[in-house]
C-alpha cells in the first residue's frame, strides 16, 4: 500500500522512502530528530543516520529530504551545512527536486552530497512500498492519544529523539534507559496484548542499544577492566569525561585518608566496596553487558531489531522476539526495571539467555 493511500503528504512520503533506503543499506535511522536550543524548538532534522562502518568508527550522516520542483536548493545547502557543524554530524546530504548544475558546484565546496532528481524520484517510487510498517506519521498518532505518567508517549519519544540534537552520550543513555524501563513496565502492566506502549518501549529500547554501541566504539580495543571502569562511570556519573567519577572517588578516599586511616587501607577499601556497589545496582547487567568484548555489533543488531519491531504493523510480545539480540537487549532493561523475566519473556527465561562472551574473548575487528 502506498503512502499516498494512508493520508502520508508528498514530504513525509519522501522522507520515509529516503529511510527505508538507509535502512536497506544496514544503517539505523531516526526520522524527525527534533532540534532544541535554550529549551525552544528550533528546526528539525529530516533523517539522522547511524551507521556502524567497523569495529572502529561510526558514521553520522543528516539527510535534508524536500519533494518539491522548487525547493530553493541553494539555500537548503546552507542551512544543512550549519545544521551538520551543529550537531557534529560526519555528513550532510540535501535531497531535492530541480537542483541545478551550479548547486553541485556550490555544495561541492561545502562539502555537501546532492541527490540528484533523477536519483530522487527513483529511489521515492522504489522504497516508497509501506508494506508492514506503520509510518512515523501514524504511530504518531496512535502515540499522542496514550499517556503514560501524565505525557503522552509521542512526547515522550519526540523528548528522546531531541538528545540526539546534543550528541550521543552518556546523558542521552542515562535518559532512554529510564524511559524505556517506565514504558517497559508500564507496558507489562496494562497491555495484554502488545500495543502502543511496548511500542514506545521497544523505540526507546533501540536507542539505547545504539548509544552503547557508539559510546562504547572508544575501548574497542582497551581490555574488559578498561571498558567495564568507562561504562561504570559513565552510568553512575552520566558524563562521557570519565574524570568526573575518578575525581568523586579521589575526594572520598582523601576525606577516609585524613580523617579516619592515613595509611590509605581504608581508601582502598572505599573504592574496591564502591565498585561492588555498582555491580549490583540496577546498572550493574547493563554495565557489565556492554563492556563485552563483541559487545557492539550486537548491540548495533538489537537497536535496528527493535527499532523496526516499534514500527512493524504485527507487532510481536517480547518473549516472541526472533532476534536474540533485541530480545538480550530487552532483558536487560526489564531487568533494570525490576521486571521478573518471566513476566517478560516468558517462564524458561533465565539471566542466562543473554548472549555470553566466548571464553577466549577476541577482539571485534
Amino acid at each position: 500500500m502506498a503512502a499516498s493511500e494512508k493520508n502520508v503528504d508528498k514530504g513525509g512520503a519522501a522522507e520515509e522512502a529516503f529511510r527505508e533506503y538507509f535502512s536497506s543499506l544496514g544503517s539505523f535511522v531516526v526520522r524527525g530528530v527534533p532540534v532544541k536550543v535554550g529549551g525552544e524548538d528550533v528546526t528539525d532534522v529530516d533523517l539522522w543516520v547511524y551507521t556502524r562502518t567497523n569495529a572502529h568508527s561510526r558514521n553520522v550522516t543528516i539527510v535534508d529530504v524536500k519533494n518539491k520542483r522548487r525547493g530553493k536548493a541553494f539555500e537548503r545547502v546552507i542551512w544543512v551545512k550549519g545544521l551538520q557543524v551543529t550537531l557534529g554530524a560526519d555528513e550532510a546530504i540535501v535531497a531535492t527536486q530541480g537542483a541545478k548544475i551550479a548547486v553541485y558546484d556550490f555544495a561541492q565546496r561545502l562539502d555537501v552530497k546532492v541527490i540528484s532528481s533523477s536519483v530522487f524520484d527513483s529511489l521515492v517510487r522504489k522504497y516508497s512500498v509501506g508494506g508492514d510498517r506503520y509510518y512515523a506519521e501514524e504511530l504518531d498518532s496512535i502515540w499522542s492519544q496514550v499517556i503514560v505518567d501524565r505525557k503522552s508517549i509521542k512526547a515522550r519519544i519526540d523528548e528522546a529523539k531531541s538528545r540526539i540534537s546534543f550528541g550521543v552520550n552518556f546523558g542521552a543513555l542515562n535518559n532512554w534507559i529510564d524511559e524505556a524501563s517506565l514504558l517497559l513496565r508500564v507496558a507489562v502492566e496494562r497491555e495484554r496484548q502488545p500495543g502502543p506502549i511496548t511500542r514506545g518501549a521497544y523505540y526507546l529500547c533501540s536507542l539505547v542499544a545504539m548509544a552503547a554501541d557508539y559510546l562504547g566504539r572508544k575501548h574497542v580495543l582497551s581490555d574488559h577492566e578498561m571498558r567495564l571502569d568507562f561504562f561504570r562511570k559513565g552510568l553512575t556519573f552520566g558524563g562521557n569525561d570519565d574524570g568526573d567519577g575518578r575525581r568523586y572517588i579521589e575526594f572520598a578516599e582523601a576525606l577516609v585518608t585524613e580523617h579516619l586511616d592515613s595509611t590509605g587501607g581504608a581508601a582502598a577499601k572505599v573504592r574496591t566496596m564502591f565498585y561492588r556497589s555498582i555491580d549490583k545496582s540496577p546498572f550493574g547487567g547493563l554495565i557489565e553487558s556492554f563492556s563485552r568484548s563483541n559487545a557492539g555489533v550486537e548491540l548495533y543488531k538489537a537497536a535496528i531489531q527493535l527499532e523496526n519491531e516499534a514500527f512493524r504493523r504485527a507487532i510481536r510480545a517480547p518473549r516472541s522476539q526472533e532476534g536474540i539480540e533485541g530480545k538480550s537487549v530487552l532483558g536487560l532493561i526489564g531487568d533494570f526495571a525490576d521486571i521478573p523475566r518471566r513476566d517478560l519473556l516468558g517462564e524458561n527465561a533465565m539471566k542466562s539467555e543473554q548472549p555470553q562472551p566466548p571464553l577466549q574473548p577476541k577482539l571485534e575487528l
